[in-house]
């Protein structure tokens, strides 16, 4: 099964507010995890985000799911400005993941 998110569709061109991004993971988005083949978080549309929306969004996906669900996570329409954020979240919940006690 797959699952597409449409952020822009969610929230509007502009992903600000981080706790926005947390209660739609916990919400909406975290059960799709189990359920799915592929996850994608389709970014087309959205022409600026900040870290505390994607950290919130992605790097919260990783840290509680581990490194696994990457697998799973497909990105498309970022912006190059959005796709930076991105790439940040993921190291950042990597690096979230790797300083958790085995």
């Amino acid at each position: 099964m797959k699952h597409t998110v449409h952020l822009a569709e969610e929230f509007g061109p502009r992903l600000s507010d981080g706790e926005d991004a947390y209660a739609f993971r916990m919400n909406s988005l975290d059960r799709y995890v189990s359920m799915c083949d592929q996850i994608t978080l389709d970014f087309t549309g959205v022409r600026i985000a900040n870290s505390s929306f994607v950290n919130a969004l992605v790097s919260g996906l990783i840290t509680d799911h581990r490194e696994e669900v990457l697998e799973k996570l497909v990105f498309k329409g970022c912006l190059p400005t959005v796709r930076v954020l991105v790439e940040a979240g993921i190291d950042l919940g990597l690096s979230k993941i790797a300083e958790q006690p085995a």
